[in-house]
């Protein structure tokens, strides 16, 4: 039978990941609303991540991915939800108190759902998203209907959440939006906003100019 939702969580080799992702995976266990899958994509180059899977939570369907990069993981991961529903979160993210699935859940309607986190508790739509402009917030705010859903753009690293956004967006109109703090954002040096160069965050920019010009 098809659960009503599918939690993605795409991990990779990061410094404490194993203490990020148990916060994650602790987010998730004491949820009021337990009707839900979890799929992990790991492209990591050891077993930590698979281990607590096996060990940590009964039910998990990991899956080790060879594909590098943080857009082909989370593909892998959506591809691999059976859900109707599917809840993105980052491993390094989790959910800020035990209520936020059941929350979503009632609120969701449409095709897509942006909460709001630690970070941004009024997240809002902004017409030029495309350039980097970006009031949504993390893709581990967001929320999709799990019928032919929208996958990441396997050519960016930095942007891939904006040009989603985008094309969810020009397909489905803007999201249904919850104020407040449901997400919580693990900050810190390991984020991409740290590990990208310069350069490549400016190749991206003219990426994304070329593509909806």
């Amino acid at each position: 039978m098809r659960p009503p939702l599918s939690i993605a969580i795409p991990t990779h080799q990061m410094e404490n990941r194993d203490y990020f992702f148990k916060k994650c995976l602790d987010s998730l266990w004491v949820q009021t609303f337990q009707d839900f899958e979890i799929i992990v994509s790991d492209n990591s180059e050891d077993d930590t991540i698979e281990n607590i899977c096996k060990f940590y939570f009964i039910g998990i369907k990991y899956h080790r991915n060879p594909l590098k990069g943080m857009a082909p993981n989370t593909n892998v991961a959506i591809r691999l939800s059976s859900g109707e529903l599917i809840k993105i979160l980052y491993m390094d993210d989790h959910l800020a108190h035990n209520k936020v699935l059941e929350m979503m859940m009632k609120k969701f309607s449409g095709e897509w759902l942006i909460a709001g986190a630690n970070n941004n508790h009024n997240p809002r739509w902004t017409d030029d998203i495309h350039t980097g402009n970006n009031k949504l917030g993390s893709p581990s705010a967001l929320m999709v209907k799990n019928e032919e859903p929208l996958l990441f753009d396997e050519s960016l690293t930095w942007l891939l959440d904006c040009d989603l956004y985008k094309r969810y967006y020009e397909k489905h109109g803007k999201p249904v939006i919850m104020r407040g703090e449901y997400i919580m954002i693990g900050e810190g040096l390991h984020q991409m906003t740290y590990q990208i160069s310069e350069e490549r965050k400016k190749a991206e920019h003219g990426y994304l100019t070329k593509k909806y010009g």
